[in-house]
């Protein structure tokens, strides 16, 4: 997948996984690439670090935290997950081979 695209889906995943616990960059670098990308602590890092500046998650030392305006924002994410998963993974023919 390339980049543009799979960046949207690492930030998703990391405000996930925040609203669970705690995260680390190291800690969740392993767990993001078993989903199949393939991501270095640093990238996580920077990644973190722009949804703590856009207000999405706190950091406390190493530790980010998701706050009351990234869950917001996982809910819409959410409500606009659904329709594209029924729309492209459950549409078979969505995808034409090539």
């Amino acid at each position: 997948m390339h980049s543009g695209f799979e960046k949207p889906f690492i930030r998703i995943h990391l405000l996930y996984h925040a609203n669970q616990k705690a995260i680390t960059p190291e800690g969740i670098q392993a767990e993001i690439n078993t989903h199949g990308y393939q991501v270095s602590p640093q990238e996580v890092q920077q990644e973190l670090n722009h949804l703590a500046s856009e207000g999405y998650v706190t950091a406390n030392g190493s530790q980010y935290s998701i706050t009351t305006s990234g869950k917001g924002e996982l809910q819409s994410v959410h409500q606009h997950l659904e329709p594209l998963y029924q729309e492209v993974v459950q549409n078979k023919k969505a995808v034409s081979p090539m």
